[in-house]
């Protein structure tokens, strides 16, 4: 069993807890809880830096607020390992300033056995794009169980391949589960140009259509350093009954704490059913 311990506390989000719930009951407190066309399957949150994206990511998590969600698996990218498939934390604890979250081991044990998945542990051990998202869920959702999921892989077959195995799992579970997608989209663009870029990603993603958001993706006319867990996710959130794509908030580093000259876009959005 294996106990992960923060390691970007102090950089990405404070690293004092009563400072880092400060800041996150304060972003969520400005965010808007839209009413949502239907019943939310899962969420796209950036990974940056809070002072950066915390603003943008309080958009999904305020989602979560006085839900019944007892389960969360997150999708996120690797930024310094490259592998194939996904690694998966199969049981411990996931540790952040604001305390300890249980690793769910009855999902996470059936997940190790898939032909895809794996865990490695130095493939986790500095990853930040997951890492950021669980204070937000300490926060909104108090009590849950968490599957921490990192892909090593963008191509559009193998992610379907990954989100059948995760649907396969989680078929019979009668537990409320919810499905967090971790990426940030363009990166180091003029203010004006990014934007452009994250409107063809914010297009293609509105189509519920992995093959074209994939093509916009590959011919570099959008953006997101989270392919793989967003071609992954909108695959598992379809299979999960998803039909429909809303954005919560959009915004780029130029808008919350940054410069224009290069900036990072940021975006929340909702599936649902």
């Amino acid at each position: 069993m294996w106990h992960r311990t923060p390691v970007v506390a102090g950089s990405f989000y404070p690293s004092h807890p009563e400072r880092l719930k400060r800041d996150i009951e304060h972003y969520i407190s400005q965010a808007e809880k839209k009413s949502l066309q239907g019943e939310l399957i899962a969420l796209i949150s950036p990974h940056a830096g809070y002072v950066y994206s915390g603003p943008v990511a309080a958009y999904s998590y305020v989602q979560l607020i006085d839900s019944s969600v007892e389960v969360v698996l997150v999708l996120a990218p690797s930024h310094r390992a490259r592998f194939d498939g996904a690694s998966v934390i199969p049981e411990g604890i996931y540790e952040t300033p604001l305390g300890e979250v249980a690793i769910d081991a009855v999902i996470g044990g059936k997940l190790i056995e898939k032909p895809h998945f794996g865990f490695s542990k130095e493939v986790h051990l500095s990853e930040h794009s997951l890492e950021v998202q669980v204070p937000f869920l300490q926060e909104v959702l108090k009590e849950f169980t968490l599957i921490p999921i990192i892909l090593g892989v963008t191509g559009v077959d193998i992610c379907e391949t990954i989100a059948e195995e995760i649907f396969s799992v989680l078929q019979g579970e009668e537990r409320k589960c919810m499905v967090v997608i971790s990426t940030d989209l363009s990166h180091y663009f003029p203010y004006e140009k990014a934007r452009q870029k994250d409107a063809i990603f914010i297009e293609n993603l509105k189509k519920f259509d992995e093959q074209a958001l994939a093509s916009a993706l590959d011919n570099d006319d959008a953006q997101a350093c989270g392919e793989g867990p967003v071609l992954t996710g909108m695959s598992l959130a379809r299979k999960l009954g998803a039909r429909d794509v809303e954005i919560l908030s959009y915004a780029n580093s130029g808008d919350t704490a940054g410069g224009k000259d290069q900036v990072v876009g940021y975006l929340a959005a909702a599936f649902v059913k």
